[in-house]
């Protein structure tokens, strides 16, 4: 079965259903994120349950916020004042040796 690529958002819902199957079938399924007692202290049972109730609006969100990021700082690189011509430096060495 070939499915098509979805926009961003369904594409990392499809990342989080089948991370969530590798999870319940890696973890023994009756104790992962059940909310017991012990759950509430198990940072995979927390992270889990996090996981579960994630929308892919939000995940489109935060992928639009990861992308305007990344322009910033390419905005920001790309805007660095180039060295002078001629390999000349602002740095003037002193020499501190005696005699």
């Amino acid at each position: 079965m070939t499915e098509g690529v979805g926009s961003a958002a369904e594409e990392a819902a499809k990342l989080l259903a089948a991370f969530q199957e590798w999870a319940r079938t890696r973890f023994d399924s009756e104790h992962l994120a059940t909310g017991g007692s012990e759950c509430q202290v198990c940072p995979v049972c927390q992270a889990v349950a996090a996981l579960r109730q994630v929308k892919p609006e939000t995940v489109e969100h935060l992928l639009d916020a990861a992308a305007s990021l990344v322009a910033a700082l390419k905005a920001t690189v790309s805007t660095q004042p180039t060295p002078p011509e001629g390999g000349g430096s602002r740095v003037q060495h002193i020499d501190i040796r005696e005699g």
